[in-house]
């Protein structure tokens, strides 16, 4: 199969402009976590919010074949594609992550792995990564009008937050 010019070009553009800093340039380079490749520290973590957020996982993974073929016919300008993926934050520990997808080859995603809002006066900047289908947590087709389709995960965790928030009577 051959790599798509829209994929290559947009990251080719970011690495010769300097847009994107070299992983060594930032420091430790992200490891996007996988249940098969997740460090034994981070396994226990990983299972319990694996537990809590069966059915919206369940859900994203039963409608990303779909947004994938979407993606893969190409998206209006403006458009952007982001996937929900673990990130090691240490050896016993994650995060969640968004990955601003910019192609994608059979299973393997290639992404810029966006940075978390931070208070610092010096903002982190995207990195690329590329990893497995399997990595994703939820997905988002985010719209240029602003319109979102997707996100399981994150509306879950916004309802729940909002119920946890609700004075009872």
């Amino acid at each position: 199969m051959k790599t798509p010019s829209y994929f290559a070009l947009p990251l080719l553009a970011l690495l010769v402009t300097g847009n994107v800093k070299t992983a060594a340039a930032q420091g430790v380079a992200p490891v996007v976590l996988t249940a098969a490749t997740a460090p034994a520290g981070v396994r226990p973590a990983l299972a319990r919010e694996e537990t809590a957020l069966a059915d919206p996982v369940r859900e994203a993974l039963r409608t990303l074949p779909q947004a994938k073929k979407k993606f893969l016919a190409g998206l209006p300008e403006g458009d952007q594609f982001l996937l929900s993926v673990r990130v090691a934050a240490s050896d016993t520990s994650f995060r969640q992550a968004l990955a601003r997808v910019l192609g994608w080859r059979g299973n393997t995603v290639q992404a810029l792995l966006l940075p978390e809002a931070a208070d610092s006066a010096t903002p982190a900047e995207p990195m690329p990564v590329s990893f497995p289908e399997t990595a994703v947590v939820d997905w988002t087709l985010l719209r240029a009008s602003g319109r979102e389709e997707g996100n399981y995960v994150g509306r879950y965790n916004e309802t729940a937050a909002q119920v946890e928030g609700m004075r009872l009577r």
